[in-house]
């Protein structure tokens, strides 16, 4: 398989500052090396933009403009696009890239990342990521982005959220998005909790966008970034549900999210990272004959 490793350094319109070091974090302890020892070909990329640091939103959006023109390139050349970046509102350029038509976004994450302006109560635009991909807010900047459709909620999984803010989750309840918690699959297993929400998704499409925000990961494991939270999952049952989601679905892309080195000095989430990343591309034979 021919990987497209596209760095995007930025967290909240800022380049490489908090979660936006991990991208190159995880190029530098390796992440590239451990691909190509699974026999993929790998190519890496950096996308940077002038940016106002005044206007996070309008630099988000621009950022994304740019992300889907790559991923749409490396997907056109035959490339799995890998995307490793600093916020999870990345998924807008990601998702336009391959084509948001008729994908599915499985999303792991401790947030739900579904507020709106209108739900938050910190303002916080990266806790908008997903409610932006299903079309529920800053839709006239979404529209921008070109290749970019909204994504039905009845196409999204969400997995491990538990950090989740009173109005969000009452958005969430009025959703069609379907969730596995991270109580769920340590009372009964990664299998047991998700088939009953994977195998109806199924059904609707075979293609995904699989979005890993490093936060997935429980407090006694590993703290990702700032807003991480206790009760999540460990290592081994992330990568065996990725295990479990490749068998039912082809990947069009992935993304790593939200990783701030300067709050794991025992290197212990970027350990987890490259550990997934190889779970994604792992058994690559089997993905390309879907593909």
């Amino acid at each position: 398989m021919n990987i497209q490793i596209i760095q995007v350094p930025y967290d909240s319109g800022c380049r490489d500052v908090r979660n936006g070091l991990g991208p190159s974090h995880f190029v530098n302890h390796g992440i590239a090396q451990t691909i190509s020892e699974l026999d993929h070909r790998i190519e890496t990329e950096h996308l940077e933009i002038e940016t106002d640091p005044m206007n996070v939103v309008g630099t988000t959006f621009e950022l994304n403009r740019h992300l889907a023109m790559r991923v749409s390139a490396a997907s056109k050349a035959g490339k799995f696009p890998l995307v490793l970046a600093g916020n999870c509102n990345s998924c807008i350029g990601t998702l336009a890239g391959v084509g948001s038509a008729n994908l599915g976004v499985i999303w792991f994450d401790a947030h739900a990342d579904f507020n709106t302006p209108e739900s938050t109560a910190s303002g916080y635009l990266d806790g908008m990521g997903l409610a932006t991909a299903t079309g529920d807010c800053w839709k006239n900047l979404a529209q921008t982005v070109t290749g970019f459709t909204p994504v039905p909620e009845t196409n999204v999984v969400l997995i491990g959220a538990r950090d989740v803010d009173p109005a969000e989750q009452d958005r969430l309840k009025r959703s069609a998005i379907a969730q596995i918690s991270a109580d769920a699959i340590r009372r009964t297993g990664v299998e047991e909790s998700a088939l009953p929400v994977l195998d109806p998704l199924q059904k609707r499409t075979r293609q995904v966008y699989l979005h890993i925000d490093m936060d997935i990961l429980d407090l006694q494991i590993a703290r990702a970034n700032a807003f991480a939270a206790p009760g999540g999952l460990t290592t081994k049952e992330v990568i065996e549900a990725i295990q479990l989601i490749k068998q039912r679905f082809t990947l069009r892309a992935c993304a790593l999210t939200a990783y701030d080195p300067a709050v794991d000095p025992e290197g212990r989430v970027v350990e987890a990272g490259l550990k997934f990343a190889a779970a994604v591309v792992a058994d690559s034979s089997a993905d390309d004959k879907k593909r």
